[in-house]
């Protein structure tokens, strides 16, 4: 019995931190791309701005090719925003390695405590 409540106590726990990181990435991204609709009337376009933010969010240096004004949006991202880019980026990353912790307790409930 004490197996069975631990594993679904750590479940629940990973569960409900993998939906957060979700909701706050969804969420920071919205208000990021809506910010940027207030900074210049050409981001109102949802394909722009999204790609305005996940260039801000990414922490490698910016392709060459990008277009003078959205190079501009990513700047403005990065001297304005720094500190939701940080979150985004800290939601993507945990959006990543939480489903894999989940699947991997399963596995361990499954195989191992045998509570599944």
């Amino acid at each position: 019995m004490d197996k069975t409540v631990l594993f679904w106590i750590l479940f629940g726990g990973l569960g409900f931190a993998f939906a957060l990181a979700v909701q706050l990435r969804v969420v920071t991204a919205l208000v990021l791309r809506r910010a940027l609709g207030a900074w210049r009337e050409a981001f109102v376009d949802r394909q722009l701005a999204n790609r305005a933010v996940v260039l801000a969010a990414s922490s490698g240096p910016l392709p060459d090719e990008l277009e003078s004004e959205t190079n501009e949006a990513v700047t403005h991202l990065r001297d304005t925003y720094a500190s939701a880019l940080g979150h985004l980026r800290l939601a993507r990353r945990y959006s990543i390695v939480l489903p894999v912790l989940l699947l991997g307790l399963v596995a361990i409930g499954r195989t191992v405590l045998e509570v599944i």
